[in-house]
């Protein structure tokens, strides 16, 4: 489970807690959440539930999204970089364009950032974590963060386009979502610098 081991070498800092959801997927934004824990007493409810997003189940994220994005004691943000951006900037421009505009409206000394790619934050330090939403409860705070909001945003794409599945694999490769993909061509939420995709216009446009 994640602890604050980590938040507790950098005492008087200002820390944030960085992660994404959507990096892998074909379709959809990437979502990046920044979180600060200003106050380490916090309720048994989030000490005692709050993991990794990915080990909990899709029920418990949306109920712990209600009880972070209503703490006091939190501080969050979000930046949603839409898959055009993804396909202007590519991948690794796009995810350093979404790190930063997570932190805009914040007043970060330090950021602790999931995974082992860094980026350089104007007045402020960065630290990668590897395997870092299992580690710091700051940047699991804010894995929930992101994929219970990019989950929302592909409810709605599901429901402007739900002859791909979206509400299955929410974007990702899946044998269904390829599937999909090579039958009807992409939607304007498919990332067309991808390769599946681009084979899947390809196709298409030569039907």
């Amino acid at each position: 489970m994640p602890d604050f081991k980590i938040e507790n070498l950098y005492k008087g800092e200002r820390i944030y807690g960085i992660d994404e959801a959507g990096l892998g997927p074909l379709a959809g934004p990437i979502v990046f959440a920044s979180c600060i824990i200003k106050d380490q007493n916090l309720s048994d409810e989030l000490l005692e539930n709050i993991n990794d997003s990915k080990k909990l189940t899709k029920k418990k994220r949306e109920w712990l999204f209600e009880v972070i994005t209503n703490t006091l004691h939190i501080e969050y943000g979000i930046s949603v970089i839409d898959n055009e951006v993804i396909d202007k900037l590519g991948l690794s421009a796009a995810w350093k364009h979404g790190v930063i505009e997570s932190l805009k409206l914040q007043n970060p000394t330090l950021c602790l950032i999931d995974g082992i790619k860094n980026v350089i934050i104007p007045k402020c330090q960065s630290v990668p974590v590897v395997k870092g939403d299992q580690k710091s409860f700051s940047i699991a705070t804010a894995s929930i963060i992101a994929k219970v909001t990019r989950d929302r945003i592909m409810k709605k794409v599901h429901d402007e386009f739900p002859q791909y599945g979206f509400d299955k694999h929410v974007g990702y490769g899946t044998k269904l979502h390829i599937d999909k993909l090579m039958e009807l061509g992409p939607c304007r939420y498919h990332r067309k610098s991808y390769s599946p995709v681009k084979l899947a216009i390809v196709k298409n446009n030569g039907n």
